[in-house]
């Protein structure tokens, strides 16, 4: 079974600094071990290479060698200086087991003062039950469930006595490639690997990678998932095991080579010891040493007498003090990263808000959030970017940057595209044609907006082929005119706005469905960021949030129609004075042009008072007769078609921009932003008030997960306080 070995004492106990320090990172083990990286020292290797009778010269304490008792868990070795002797064994949880297992784990506890190979042996078997491990005689429990052959628990083991010496080691189980039948599985082959790898992996362990003597070290695959997790090999040491095994000369010589230095790749180099064999387990620790010493003497292992190499004592001394300047090294950084962790836990607390057990504390939690959310959307409506990170992050959340583009789009699309048929004075110009408003505004995708809008307000009339509009004003007139003597009836402008009109609704409304979408994002992804509680967010959103958004979306974009109705149905009518300086200007325009027609080009000479000519300039000269003469000499059919298309592009201007403007301030402004049934104003301390106890508790009642989070997250704040308190000297 396996033994109690002697004390472990040595010539040198450390300082009283080193000593403290030593003491600092046990305490940190206990407190945050398996959440931040600590200085530390495993052992790994493959099974039956020697590693339980390192750690047994390395700590003096004696493993079980049963083959049902061995390795199945990390297991965290610490001896420590006290008056009394025994040894304490307990369990530390993994931290992503169940809560109940956590709690369960936890109760396992033995306290050891007369230490026999059979108690030893009949902890570990308690420690296996208390994790759940499978052996030969216990596979299932009743339940019918399949144990598991190892578990991610660490064992941690205590061994105190008045002349032990500070010092921890963690152990890891032994890398295999067989499965046992009944014991193993192929599962549990990847299983240990990865483990092994996860400790290595971490640059504030010291590797001690053990391999036996009897093979050469190059082969051996410890070394090569060393190298993965440590590629500079320079927190990596090798430890050669069982040279009694070494028995062909070449063997041996490749040992030695390594041990000395002449084939090492480590920067830490190579240690080689003995092993006590299953015929010496009897023995004491000290006798075994006695034995090492006396094997290393004898040709050919005395070669390494003088390099400080051979031997249990010389590795215990070496890597004690490795894992002392490790720990030296790293404290500072560690300091950092616990400070850095305990801040990370607050923020997350924090963010969860007080506990919601009762109506007061779930009201209080939602107005926070309604708090939070209007200071967001009142800062993006006034351009404050500064004033969260969001906005730094997320420029799509700049919401009234985003609508201004898009007002500017709109505004551009109806003065280029707007029209039905260029107008008369706009021939030649650079208008931009077959421009759609479809690439003009793009929508977020959101399956919740798609019952507000409708594809069919978007659809851009076809206009290809149309007559010229001239052409079409002279259709309309003489399918409408009556007997009025160089008129028109007013109807007749009525009927042209309408058609010149009919491209603004498809462009109003993909405007308006960018707006709503633009709108939509910022509120989602705002109430996304401000309510981290994923059931609390969906209660919220789904019961109550959506359905009055999608309303006031709704109001927004039947204003909208509305506007078109009553712009483009109704009576043409305006007291803009603009309307007559377009139509004066219209037809100023057409006189000139006659004017032009009817005289010649001449020059003008201005002169100065003593008759030098000063400036020329260009212009049309008409005698009187001429200017007595001047007539269009039109048919009255030409002369009214060209009056009513001044009449309609003046009105047709002014209108526009009319139109642009309500539109901007009315649907958008009003409707989407700043007015009262704004969508933005949805979620707002009113809303909160107004929520009934039964709401409130469906809404913002914590559930079990976000209890246990809270708990969670209130141990580990505490824990992590009690460690920066113990990094600071004051724990």
């Amino acid at each position: 079974m396996g033994s109690i070995v002697g004390s472990t004492a040595v010539q040198e106990q450390p300082n009283a600094g080193n000593l403290a320090i030593l003491t600092k990172v046990d305490k940190l083990r206990e407190l945050i071990g398996t959440k931040v990286a600590l200085p530390q020292l495993v052992v790994v290797g493959d099974q039956s290479t020697g590693k339980s009778s390192v750690l047994e010269g390395l700590t003096g304490f004696g493993f079980p060698r049963d083959a049902e008792l061995c390795t199945r868990y990390a297991t965290q070795i610490t001896c420590r200086r006290e008056v009394e002797e025994g040894i304490d064994v307990s369990i530390i949880p993994h931290n992503d087991a169940a809560p109940f297992e956590q709690e369960r784990v936890k109760k396992f506890h033995v306290s050891l003062r007369e230490m026999t190979p059979e108690s030893l042996a009949q902890v570990f078997k308690d420690a296996n039950e208390a994790m759940g491990i499978r052996n030969s005689t216990r596979s299932n429990p009743s339940d019918g469930v399949t144990l598991p052959a190892f578990s991610e628990h660490i064992l941690k083991i205590e061994k105190f006595g008045p002349e032990e010496e500070h010092f921890t080691v963690i152990d890891v189980p032994g890398i295999f490639r067989k499965e046992t039948e009944g014991i193993t599985t192929e599962a549990d082959i990847d299983l240990v690997r990865n483990m092994v790898k996860s400790y290595m992996k971490d640059s504030r362990t010291i590797i001690l990678a053990i391999m036996p003597s009897n093979v050469d070290p190059a082969t051996q695959e410890i070394l090569k998932l060393a190298k993965q997790a440590d590629p500079s090999m320079t927190r990596t040491m090798a430890v050669l095991t069982k040279p009694d095994l070494a028995i062909e000369r070449t063997m041996q010589q490749i040992a030695i080579d390594h041990v000395i230095g002449t084939r090492s790749d480590l920067l830490l180099g190579y240690y080689i010891v003995k092993n006590r064999g299953p015929d010496n387990a009897e023995k004491t620790l000290e006798q075994g040493l006695a034995d090492e010493r006396k094997f290393f003497s004898s040709s050919p292992w005395s070669a390494l007498r003088h390099t400080g190499r051979a031997g249990t004592d010389a590795l215990r001394t070496r890597v004690r003090e490795l894992l002392i300047d490790l720990i030296k090294k790293e404290f500072p950084k560690l300091k950092a990263d616990v400070v850095k962790e305990l801040s990370t836990l607050r923020s997350q607390l924090d963010k969860m808000g007080q506990s919601r057990s009762n109506q007061h504390t779930q009201r209080a939690y939602l107005n926070k959030m309604s708090e939070a959310f209007q200071t967001l959307a009142r800062d993006s409506l006034n351009a404050y970017y500064t004033s969260s990170k969001l906005f730094e992050e997320r420029h799509d959340l700049r919401l009234i940057t985003r609508v201004v583009e898009a007002n500017e789009k709109y505004s551009d699309a109806m003065w280029h595209i707007g029209h039905t048929r260029p107008f008369a004075s706009d021939a030649g110009s650079d208008e931009k044609k077959g421009v759609s408003p479809h690439t003009e505004f793009e929508c977020i995708d959101y399956p919740e907006l798609e019952e507000i809008f409708d594809p069919s307000d978007t659809i851009v009339p076809d206009v290809s082929g149309q007559d010229d509009i001239m052409d079409y004003i002279e259709g309309v007139y003489k399918e409408s005119r009556g007997q009025d003597l160089g008129t028109f009836g007013g109807a007749l402008v009525s009927t042209m706005f309408k058609e010149q009109s009919k491209k603004w609704k498809p462009i109003t409304m993909s405007y308006m469905n960018q707006i709503v979408s633009t709108v939509h994002h910022f509120i989602v992804e705002a109430i996304n960021d401000i309510c981290p509680d994923e059931r609390v967010r969906d209660e919220l959103w789904n019961g109550y949030l959506l359905e009055d958004l999608q309303k006031s979306y709704r109001r927004a974009m039947d204003h909208a129609k509305f506007l078109l109705d009553i712009e483009r149905e109704g009576v043409p009518m305006t007291l803009n004075h603009y309307f007559n300086d377009n139509l004066q200007k219209s037809q100023s325009k057409r006189l000139v042009e006659a004017m032009e027609k009817l005289g010649m080009e001449n020059r003008v000479e201005t002169k100065d008072g003593e008759g030098n000519v000063v400036n020329q300039e260009a212009g049309v000269f008409l005698s009187r007769a001429q200017l007595n003469n001047l007539s269009f000499n039109m048919a009255n059919s030409d002369h009214v078609r060209e009056y009513m298309h001044d009449i309609l592009e003046s009105y047709y201007k002014v209108s526009r921009k009319r139109f642009v403007d309500v539109v901007c301030q009315q649907a958008v402004n009003h409707f989407l932003l700043a007015g009262e049934g704004s969508p933005l104003k949805t979620f707002s301390t009113q809303m909160v008030l107004n929520l009934n106890e039964d709401q409130l508790d469906m809404i913002a009642a914590e559930d079990a997960p976000v209890k246990l989070r809270r708990e969670k997250l209130g141990r580990d704040i505490k824990n992590f306080e009690d460690a920066l308190r113990v990094l600071k000297g004051s724990g």
